[in-house]
């Protein structure tokens, strides 16, 4: 008998759950798909595992069957496993199991499998353990794969019953197939607050699918949630106008957690409200500049306020300070900084304020942390919640305009590795200890160079482009000067800002966003001006696409870029810097009629032959580093814009290509070449297009006018001892000047390879292309290509 008894609604849910279960096992299709739908918070977790629970002790139903829980993190999967030991203990009829128990080699009936999805569809090698690799070379010595816990079950005719929990995330084409598929379950449970699809009428009625919904209403006369969530009103925000907005955020809310403090003394409840603070995650380059973090403006702010340190606590990756038994109702704590949304299905009901601050560089709301302010702290208690509204509510103060509120997409850049792929060694190959990669030192290209100098440059140049002249100018004189040329000395900067919004649908917030609440203008905030200000000074650099202004190495140059700017805007607007920066963003927000943006690239172009001779005067001062050994290492990472694509001969386990790029084909076919001498061929690997951790030549590139480096395409090892180096073109790429350059600069490199005394391997290679459905290469030290003139290139087929 559980300790837990569900609440009316929850047994209505299960019951539905078991007798739509029942009338679906019946069919004869497979993978027969159940929806149930229930709004956060009303204990989803309970009443899944009340319905396994309930569904062993059915007198007309006793099935050999099991189960598989997914979720999608680790974290949850092993909260799932845990809270149905807690929700049952100690009249337990499943046996809860993990990837650890993999060496059962089967389910047993009424087992219950918990399991991180990620894990089943990643490619990292870490993993791919747990799924059986397609290479029975690599099958682990001892020990069960996920595939073999399976298929040990379906062996025995015991049917798997699927539940994934958060049904609406992740369930890719690929996982379909690879996962769902492989178990193929006999019915398919989906549990969410927002499934992505709920079926029809006809279906429901035909017995194809089943849905079971739980009304929100039901959950809140419960009292398992609040019944809203409201944000600042814009009277809370003009009550302190002229204040920094950083500040009046924390004001409001500390305001609230001591209104919401006596309230529950007023009804003699041992209840601590607690205050959930998010900070931006875009403060990390800031702190050499001496800008100060919003952790340090809000810890200063809360301290100065009258807050005892130890009733801060701070959630972060590698720092976690006064978080032990911070959900419990009469902890001490009373306010909690965090970075990013605080843990998936991390509970603390306690907390009723969250404050949120946007980030300057991707502002986008994470909808997901206003779950944590959902929940009602005594939900027993229904007398004393019945009668006050305000413990009924949660609140929220941000710096967020409404359309920034959405659950972010994943960005298209700086994506999280998510495939690994192991070489056939299972350690750093070493294919020649004389082949060595070529790197240019960091020193030698890509920053501003002299920061004096370039300081000195920009004040010319800027002082020419508005017209500033060398006799002392008045501020007034200067200003009309900037006027000229566009510039509006505007000395506020705004902010559109949510207000007066209140969100009754938390599961909907997405959508309600757009009809809830309106956009406020407010001063952006002193520390917010400093921030937009030194990110602009990155973007500003990283726009620059000309050969004479583009600047390779943003890191070593925005801060000294940042400098020079700040020193000229304070000199010639005779501002405080923080009224300076807002006249310059006000200019930069104009886009290409903004004035900043015209004189940055001319002065950026006025620097470029200043920098080319300082650079050169440097090169010939600094000793480069001698070239470093090539390994090809032992494993290589990806990101989701790779596919992977079986090989026989592939140096790596398992070989990833992009899905797109340019080449593509040319390559493809490549690869199909090399993959037919398996007689004559022991490995072939793809080389990258940049970092050290691939093989790289030098060469001088005339039209860039600068040292660069040539990434060949192929390294190939033959069975005979020999080491080829190619690099495979197509089209007009095979005769454009930097192929010439690449392929004389190649064939010099293998020259002195192999006259090397006691070189361990005898090195070829060269520029390879495609025509008469043959390949070509050519190895001269005189480079020409042109479309049907092969005299003076070989078959590539000869070396073979």
């Amino acid at each position: 008998m559980s300790q837990y008894t569900p609440l009316e609604f929850q047994q209505r849910a299960i019951e539905s759950l078991i007798s739509q279960f029942k009338t679906l096992w019946q069919n004869t299709e497979r993978q027969i798909e159940i929806v149930f739908k229930s709004p956060t918070g009303s204990g989803k977790t309970f009443m899944t595992t009340s319905f396994i629970n309930q569904l062993n002790n059915q007198p007309d139903w006793d099935y050999d069957k099991c189960f598989v829980w997914i979720t999608f993190s680790e974290d949850l999967a092993m909260q799932s496993k845990d809270k149905f030991y807690d929700y049952f203990f100690p009249n337990i009829s499943n046996r809860l199991l993990t990837v650890n128990d993999f060496s059962n080699g089967k389910l047993k009936k009424n087992d219950i499998l918990f399991i991180n999805w990620q894990k089943l569809v990643s490619r990292k090698a870490e993993d791919r353990r747990i799924r059986r690799p397609n290479d029975v070379k690599s099958l682990k010595e001892q020990g069960y794969y996920f595939e073999d816990i399976v298929e040990g079950t379906q062996n025995e005719n015991r049917e798997i019953i699927m539940i994934i929990d958060e049904s609406h995330k992740n369930v890719t084409d690929a996982a379909q197939r690879d996962v769902i598929g492989k178990i193929n379950p006999k019915i398919i449970i989906k549990v969410s607050a927002t499934p992505d699809s709920v079926p029809s009428i006809i279906e429901i009625n035909s017995n194809k699918k089943g849905f079971v919904g739980v009304e929100r209403q039901d959950v809140i006369d419960e009292y398992l949630i609040k019944e809203k969530i409201v944000c600042q009103t814009e009277e809370d925000l003009r009550k302190y106008s002229g204040r920094n907005l950083d500040e009046v955020l924390l004001l409001l809310a500390m305001d609230k957690r001591v209104e919401i403090e006596q309230e529950c003394k007023r009804f003699n409840k041992n209840i601590n409200p607690l205050v959930i603070i998010q900070l931006p995650n875009d403060d990390k380059d800031l702190i050499e500049q001496g800008v100060q973090t919003k952790e340090q403006i809000v810890t200063n702010y809360l301290i100065s306020n009258g807050v005892d340190e130890k009733k801060i606590a701070y959630w972060f990756d590698r720092r976690k300070e006064n978080m032990d038994g911070i959900s419990d109702n009469d902890n001490k704590v009373e306010f909690m900084l965090f970075k990013q949304a605080a843990g998936t299905g991390w509970d603390c009901p306690r907390a009723s304020v969250l404050v949120m601050y946007r980030e300057i560089n991707s502002a986008q709301f994470h909808t997901q942390t206003l779950g944590r302010i959902l929940r009602i702290a005594d939900p027993k208690d229904k007398d004393t919640f019945k009668h006050s509204a305000l413990l009924r509510t949660g609140f929220l103060f941000t710096n967020y305009k409404r359309n920034e509120v959405n659950v972010p997409d994943a960005s298209s850049t700086n994506k999280p590795f998510v495939f690994s792929a192991e070489n056939i060694n299972g350690k750093d190959i070493v294919i020649d200890n004389n082949m060595k990669s070529d790197f240019i030192s960091r020193l030698d290209y890509g920053d501003l160079g002299n920061a004096i100098a370039f300081q000195r440059s920009m004040r010319d140049s800027f002082d020419n482009f508005f017209g500033f002249t060398t006799e002392i100018m008045s501020p007034e004189e200067k200003h009309n000067k900037l006027k000229q040329r566009g510039v509006e000395i505007n000395t506020h900067l705004i902010n559109k800002i949510i207000v007066d919004a209140e969100f009754e649908d938390f599961d909907n917030i997405n959508s309600d966003i757009n009809t809830e609440g309106r956009d406020a203008d407010f001063e952006v905030s002193n520390n917010d001006v400093e921030k937009t200000f030194t990110l602009l000074c990155q973007q500003l650099l990283k726009e620059q696409t000309e050969g004479d202004t583009r600047i390779t190495n943003i890191a070593r140059s925005w801060s000294p870029f940042k400098s020079s700017l700040r020193v000229w805007l304070l000199n010639s607007l005779e501002y405080e810097s923080n009224t300076c920066y807002k006249i310059f963003i006000n200019d930069i927000l104009k886009g290409s009629n903004s004035a900043f943006r015209k004189v940055i690239t001319k002065s950026l172009k006025d620097y470029h032959p200043i920098l080319n001779h300082f650079m050169s005067k440097r090169k010939e001062e600094i000793m480069e580093r001698e070239a470093e050994v090539f390994k090809i290492k032992r494993y290589y990472y990806y990101t989701d814009d790779f596919v992977l694509c079986p090989t026989k001969l592939c140096v790596l386990k398992d070989f990833y290509i992009e899905k797109e790029y340019t080449g593509k084909i040319n390559e493809m076919e490549f690869i199909q070449f090399l993959e037919q001498k398996v007689d004559t061929l022991e490995w072939w690997f793809k080389n990258g297009d940049y970092g050290k951790d691939y093989f790289a030549l030098k060469y001088f590139n005339t039209t860039k006018d600068k040292e660069s480096l040539f990434y060949p395409d192929w390294i190939i090892k033959l069975k005979d001892n020999k080491i080829g180096i190619f690099d495979t073109k197509g089209g007009q790429t095979a005769s454009s000047q930097e192929t010439i350059e690449k392929a004389e600069a190649l064939n010099k490199y293998i020259k002195q390879l192999n006259k090397i005394g006691g070189c361990e391997h005898e090195f070829i290679g060269g520029i390879v292309i495609k025509e008469n459905e043959q390949w070509y290469y050519n190895d001269n030290s005189s480079y020409s290509y042109r479309q049907g003139k092969l005299d003076d290139w070989k078959l590539l087929v000869d070396l073979f």
